[in-house]
């Protein structure tokens, strides 16, 4: 009896913690406010590692820079909260380190809300080639509140 007691505050405390808390859980925030030259002639705030996330709100523009050793597979997951206006477009731009070549994702009118599920996740897979910094470009029109993680896997030797 005791341990059944016991799990149902576990699951109450659970069913109390937010989606975002999930998303973003073992990992730390990042406070993307700097100004880092780049070679594409812009600035890009932050650099982004897998063990940090970002935050912020749509409408709006963000510029940030991961770091790869080679050649890696990146999979960008954007959590999209607070929904209230899914926009037209949804855009993220990985630059080369070079900025010569760049790998783009556009949601192309599609409905981002609709797209994300009832889970809130956009998945975006991206390949680089090159070892560096990547400049990461990310807007969208939407109306929402959003938490963005990265994952990278090394894919050349």
């Amino acid at each position: 009896m005791t341990r059944r007691i016991a799990l149902a505050f576990v699951l109450l405390g659970l069913s109390a913690c937010s989606n975002e808390w999930f998303f973003t859980m073992g990992r730390d925030r990042t406070v993307c406010e700097d100004s880092i030259p780049t070679a594409c002639g812009t600035t890009a705030r932050c650099v982004l590692d897998t063990s940090h996330y970002l935050d912020g709100n749509f409408p709006s523009a963000r510029r940030f820079i991961v770091r790869t050793m080679g050649e890696s597979d990146l999979k960008f997951e954007i959590y999209l909260d607070d929904r209230h206006a899914p926009g037209t477009s949804l855009r993220l731009e990985v630059s080369e380190p070079s900025c010569n070549e760049k790998e783009l994702y556009d949601s192309a009118g599609v409905d981002i809300f609709q797209d994300a599920g009832e889970d809130g996740i956009i998945a975006i897979p991206i390949h680089t080639t090159r070892p560096g910094d990547h400049l990461v470009e990310l807007s969208s029109d939407a109306y929402c509140s959003y938490f963005l993680r990265f994952s990278l896997t090394q894919t050349g030797s």
